[in-house]
């Protein structure tokens, strides 16, 4: 049963708030992990884009297989690890070579023999702890397959010419995503936010209840003294004080006075003395 005297709106907005609040916590908390889930694989493409990059050790002739055509860059690499290496020399094993890049000559030939021109490049480098190299070399392939790349005796520590693309391939894409996703759930999460916090401060105020407003006005005199269907008050004729009830009037008591039989004139009787009061005493 519903409370006349209760706002029956009030219940209605303060679930409202309920799951605004919910909603605004919900997709702020999910855009903010879908962030840090973009922003750490990002991280992780990076570092998969470095360690798949081809070696080819100092002194040798390192075959290369590209399997698609593009340009790639020739990074000196003074520090990392070398796997198995296709070639005439069998170089494998952890490197890291301090101070600047060595200058080093480098040749590379293609499936059919012919060498294939490598252009100066500057202004990439990448260190991940594991790899720290910096770009020297640039190459557009135009034929895939097996290359085989040169590259000169070097003095000092060992180091190695790793062949790849852009580190940053596919990185900046999923990072831009990372940071668009925690603007969307801060905007959007927010904006709920705010909107459940205004119904909670609407729910929280007690209502009054209704009371009626007394009318003004050269109309009022018009108006019934009682609801409608009530029969009028009695009029009253006494003045009632403080403490004493209305005066009433009596009403009239009924004649009760006896009336006499009628009487037989006698001839000697005087038709005046018939019209005296009929309680006069009888003549002798």
């Amino acid at each position: 049963m519903v409370d006349p005297m209760v706002d029956p709106t009030v219940e209605p907005l303060a679930k409202r708030s309920t799951w605004q609040l919910a909603l605004g916590v919900g997709l702020l908390v999910g855009f903010l992990v879908v962030a840090l889930g973009l922003w750490l694989g990002a991280n992780r493409m990076y570092e998969a884009n470095i360690a798949g990059f081809a070696r080819a050790p100092v002194g040798c002739d390192t075959t290369l297989n590209f399997d698609r055509t593009g340009e790639f860059v020739l990074y000196i690499e003074t520090t990392g690890e070398l796997d198995v290496v296709r070639g005439d020399c069998d170089a494998s094993g952890v490197y890291d070579r301090t101070g600047e890049s060595p200058a080093v000559q480098l040749v590379l030939r293609g499936p059919s023999g012919e060498v294939v021109e490598l252009e100066s490049s500057t202004g990439l480098d990448y260190d991940t702890g594991d790899f720290t190299g910096n770009s020297d070399r640039r190459v557009q392939i135009e034929v895939s397959g097996d290359h085989v790349l040169t590259v000169g005796p070097v003095e000092g520590a060992e180091f190695a010419i790793a062949i790849g693309r852009d580190p940053d391939d596919g990185v900046w894409l999923m990072r831009w995503g990372s940071i668009g996703a925690a603007i969307v759930g801060f905007v959007m999460g927010g904006l709920f936010l705010v909107l459940g916090s205004r119904r909670t401060v609407a729910r929280d105020v007690e209502p009054s209840p209704w009371q009626p407003t007394a009318p003004s006005g050269p109309e009022v005199a018009e108006w019934p003294s009682g609801p409608p269907g009530f029969p009028a008050p009695p009029p009253t004729t006494g003045a009632a004080g403080v403490g004493s009830t209305p005066a009433v009037r009596p009403l009239p008591l009924p004649d009760f006075r006896p009336v006499s039989p009628p009487s037989v004139a006698s001839p000697d009787s005087d038709p005046r003395d018939e019209q005296s009061s009929p309680w006069a005493p009888p003549r002798d």
